[in-house]
């Protein structure tokens, strides 16, 4: 099985921005009233899954900067 490059990685996981947008949409659908109760059940759902996947992209942006900051520490030491 080929191995899995980072620039593959990134273009499957939507950007951050992306998430938010979605979201965005989702939120505005339901708060509009234009669906019905079971969509905005489901809309809930997705927003929910939305919401996971902006935090890991925070999660891992926090996590470079923690390592980013460390290495320019060593750097200085």
């Amino acid at each position: 099985m080929p191995k899995k490059t980072p620039q593959a990685d990134e273009s499957a996981e939507p950007r951050y921005e992306e998430l938010i947008d979605q979201l965005e949409t989702i939120v505005d659908r339901i708060e509009s009233g234009e669906i019905g109760l079971e969509q905005s059940i489901k809309g809930y759902e997705e927003g929910i899954e939305l919401i996971k996947r902006a935090r890991a992209i925070l999660d891992r942006a926090q996590q470079r900067i923690v390592e980013l900051n460390a290495d320019e520490l060593d750097a200085d030491s």
